[in-house]
């Protein structure tokens, strides 16, 4: 089966309970190969025509991931072939092949990476990074809610802003902004690190039960509400700072010149 008809039946069928098992059956459709192209790139323009279908964003990055652990090799990707359409899922489930993107993408990049290198050209859309276990995801430009929703262990560095509920709910790994971030950076955190570079709005450590928040700019209001372990980690120009309703956890202020 080439190409074209293989992702045309995954593209119709329907969606599964989860990503995990959309995953596997776009492996199942594709079977262990060797594939009728040369690159991931020739598997994006094979199936490209597909674009306007409502389910393509998101089957059609599943596809590509399973299409680049059928290839065993690292990859570089072009979406300029889809014009203003966004690829959700772009990376997703990497075992140890890296990958350049150049375009900004949709949902869930780098969900549940277990290895190698995303590194993403543009803008990313809600959830990037969600359930990663490790490897390094990459961002050039800003990202939008959830970043490294439920993330367990890997690395994520954004170099633009990243938006609100940062780290949500997740338990280990590292994210690191280089600029600005939104509302409840680190909310349920349990484990982890996250370094904002600049300020963070409103409930920065809200909930959170572990792991340590570092910011290195202004804080925004009601800091740490309802927290109940972890550290907040603020620079000196917050000296003085409280928390709101906290049971636990800890408030550090970082001297410059000291270790972090």
């Amino acid at each position: 089966m080439d190409i074209k008809q293989s992702f045309h039946e995954y593209l119709n069928a329907p969606f599964t309970e989860s990503l995990a098992k959309d995953f596997e059956a776009a492996k199942a459709n594709l079977g262990q190969g060797p594939l009728s192209v040369g690159s991931l790139q020739d598997v994006l323009d094979a199936i490209a025509a597909e674009k306007e279908h409502m389910a393509f964003a998101k089957k059609a990055g599943l596809f590509l991931s399973a299409a680049q652990q059928v290839l065993k090799a690292d990859a570089a990707l072009d979406l300029t072939v889809l014009g203003d359409n966004r690829l959700d899922c772009v990376g997703a489930f990497g075992k140890g092949w890296n990958l350049s993107v150049k375009g900004d993408v949709g949902s869930y990049a780098g969900a549940c990476m277990e290895a190698g290198t995303l590194a993403i050209e543009g803008d990313v859309e809600d959830y990037a990074g969600h359930g990663m276990k490790g490897g390094t995801l990459a961002i050039k430009g800003l990202a939008e809610n959830h970043l490294g929703h439920q993330m367990v262990g890997g690395e994520i560095t954004v170099s633009r802003n990243a938006h609100d509920f940062i780290g949500n709910a997740m338990v280990g790994g590292r994210i690191a902004v280089q600029a600005n971030a939104g509302y409840s950076t680190g909310y349920r955190m349990a484990g982890g690190l996250i370094e904002i570079r600049d300020l963070t709005w409103d409930l920065a450590g809200e909930e959170m039960t572990g792991g340590r928040i570092q910011i290195g700019g202004h804080i925004g209001r009601e800091l740490g509400l309802g927290m109940a372990g972890g550290e907040l980690a603020l620079s000196e120009k917050n000296e003085g700072a409280q928390r709101a309703k906290s049971s636990g956890g800890k408030l550090t202020i970082l001297r410059k010149g000291a270790r972090k």
